[in-house]
């Protein structure tokens, strides 16, 4: 078998099947990086029924009182709850802030951890909420951490393959990685871009991949290389992945990171689950071997992963 592609309104976004030999899944991922930043993938391995427990959280998290939520609010890091109004991602085009709330969790630290690193930005602790109040909230986020961080592992021996290097290149990137799970509720607000009011604002993701799970409401667009935004569906089954910007100065410019955001035109709420696979924090991104050469020279000066991002967040 090989991996294929999924047609919508006219445009086709490609699919990688992680059941396909690695060679086969690498060429389909190549192309897609290279003409899209986005993809389906399939067969990934993450259980469809820890999918719908992180959903479920996500909407018993999001329907607790303001008074409850806040209690897990994000403190100095980037971990934690944060209310409406208090992200903006396109600065220039939006008018007001995204109309959605989020929750951010990354990987569970030790004690001992958390003492060593405890001056340094985004390996601050979890914010939990009361285990009173949602007791199984911890457990199934953190299991579903450690399965899409899985995913992300294969996906980025399939990008390794894909630029020509041994699969295992950037196992040495992914030691301690600053990687995220993102829960998102979006409120009923129409979305009207005339009037600078976006579910989500139009930007590219700063990092190395996403992995984004939605429910039914459709909302997520990409931008085209003519301009114009189409829709990109759910597809049953599979997590829509997008390359960030810090792949994008890895290869050079070879794969793209592409421009996307979310519109509300159904009145309805949404939820969705972004997982952002991130290497750690002090590695260095810069040209990768295979992507410059003495006639295509490395077209960005080296930055350190976790700056860069720092860089990015104090923007939104």
């Amino acid at each position: 078998a090989v991996s294929g592609s999924a047609s919508a309104a006219g445009w086709t976004l490609p699919v990688v099947d992680l059941s396909c030999a690695e060679e086969s899944s690498a060429r389909v991922l190549r192309q897609a990086c290279i003409e899209f930043g986005f993809f389906y993938v399939k067969n990934h391995g993450v259980d469809a029924e820890l999918i719908a427990d992180v959903f479920e959280e996500a909407r018993s998290f999001f329907s607790l009182p303001d008074q409850e939520k806040e209690k897990s609010a994000v403190k100095d890091g980037n971990k934690g709850y944060r209310r409406f109004g208090t992200e903006m991602l396109d600065v220039v085009k939006q008018k007001r802030s995204g109309t959605k709330e989020i929750y951010h969790v990354g990987r569970e630290r030790s004690p001992e951890e958390i003492l060593a690193t405890a001056n340094l930005p985004l390996r601050g602790p979890n914010i939990w909420p009361d285990e009173k109040v949602l007791p199984q909230f911890k457990p199934t986020l953190q299991k579903y951490l450690s399965s899409m961080s899985n995913v992300g592992a294969r996906l980025s021996r399939l990008v390794a393959i894909a630029v020509g290097l041994e699969p295992t290149y950037f196992e040495q990137f992914f030691t301690d990685g600053m990687s995220i799970v993102r829960l998102l509720h979006y409120d009923r607000t129409l979305s009207d871009p005339e009037k600078g009011i976006y579910a989500c604002g139009e930007h590219s993701d700063f990092g190395m991949l996403t992995l984004l799970k939605t429910d039914d409401v459709p909302g997520l667009q990409i931008e085209w290389s003519d301009g114009s935004w189409v829709n990109v569906p759910a597809m049953d089954s599979a997590f829509i992945v997008n390359i960030g910007d810090m792949l994008q100065r890895w290869t050079n410019d070879l794969f793209r990171s592409t421009k996307h955001r979310v519109l509300n035109t159904s009145g309805h709420e949404r939820y969705s689950v972004p997982f952002f696979y991130e290497s750690n924090f002090d590695t260095t991104v810069e040209c990768l071997p295979t992507c410059c050469t003495s006639e295509n020279r490395a077209r960005y000066s080296p930055v350190v992963s976790g700056h860069w991002l720092l860089s990015k967040y104090g923007k939104t």
